[in-house]
């Protein structure tokens, strides 16, 4: 059976072909490691999947590509698949779903709670590497939605899609794509319904089926386990969640990890870098991003957590060697 990550990236690469054409999807393949001629078998790992999708943006001039990439991608042939289309709701669907969804794709998970208002379906990435690509996470969540849909067979609309990240200068054409109000600069990367919303009944339900497929992927879970992130992913994480709030300081972010901030040190070391090295990364790809996508100096200085415009613009030119001003007049 197919992986999902390989399904996943086989759909990408043909919507880019249509979009783009075949020398430029072959160019945009070399470019994150991966042979074009051998595309379809080859393992794409989750960082080349997101560096894939921010390049084929970047080539069609169009943020909101990945996401309609993300709204055609429908049927998949997993298990977890398996398992969503026999479940009695959308609600079991996605709680079934959300039990294997790591037998075949480690880099996302999924969270669904209800509150006074409905239900939130929040999109949950672990490595703080992956969360920073904006486009990467609209792709899971709009395809996300496109996975809702085909499994309730009906073109049903939650009450907004939510993004953590800035909108740049494309807000309108996410809400074109999703049919419904988008909200950018929010707590969470997934989507909120209206209560009740969730308890559609699906069409393929099929309880015999549902409670062996169930305890088939547990069984599998068991035996696979869980390869844990290294440290630096998790504290990019927790940097990134952090902004634009406040920035964490070290003893923050070891204490949410449970850990002293002489241990947080230590377990960096061994993986060759320190917390103010993450730090100064998280905030120099970020700063590159909102740039690229249109953000002004002030809202990006203000949304890594800097004072004021002179403190980003010195620190932009230790890591850049130029200004943030120099370095947008080079984008277009």
């Amino acid at each position: 059976m197919k992986t999902k990550t390989n399904e996943r990236v086989m759909h990408i690469c043909a919507q880019i072909e249509a979009e783009l054409g075949p020398k430029e999807l072959s160019r945009l393949l070399r470019a994150v490691g991966i042979d074009p001629a051998k595309r379809e078998t080859a393992e794409f790992a989750p960082m080349q999947e997101a560096t894939l999708l921010r390049e084929a943006c970047r080539a069609a001039d169009d943020p909101a590509m990945a996401a309609r990439m993300g709204i055609t991608f429908r049927r998949a042939s997993t298990l977890t698949a398996y398992i969503v289309r026999s479940s009695a709701t959308l609600r079991d669907a996605i709680k079934n779903g959300t039990r294997s969804y790591g037998l075949a794709d480690r880099s996302t998970t999924f969270a669904l709670r209800d509150t006074a208002e409905g239900s939130v379906l929040e999109v949950v990435t672990p490595d703080g590497a992956l969360l920073r690509h904006h486009r990467f996470q609209e792709f899971r969540v709009f395809g996300l939605l496109a996975r809702l849909r085909d499994i309730a067979g009906v073109d049903f609309y939650p009450q907004e899609i939510c993004l953590r990240h800035q909108p740049g200068s494309s807000s309108k054409a996410y809400e074109k794509v999703a049919g419904c109000r988008v909200q950018f600069a929010a707590d969470f990367n997934g989507m909120t319904f209206a209560k009740g919303a969730l308890d559609r009944p699906l069409p393929g339900h099929d309880p015999g089926l549902v409670a062996y497929l169930c305890e088939l992927a547990e069984d599998h879970v068991r035996k696979s386990g869980r390869g844990d992130q290294s440290t630096r992913a998790q504290v990019e994480a927790l940097i990134i969640k952090a902004l634009p709030g406040r920035v964490l300081s070290a003893d923050e972010v070891g204490a949410e990890m449970g850990m002293s901030r002489r241990t947080l040190t230590r377990h960096l070391r061994q993986e060759e870098t320190s917390f103010r090295e993450v730090l100064e990364q998280v905030r120099f790809d970020l700063a590159k991003t909102y740039l690229k996508d249109g953000l002004s100096i002030t809202d990006t200085a203000y949304l890594l957590g800097y004072g004021d415009h002179a403190a980003f613009s010195t620190a932009f030119r230790r890591w850049a060697g130029q200004s943030p001003r120099a370095y947008r007049k080079q984008l277009t």
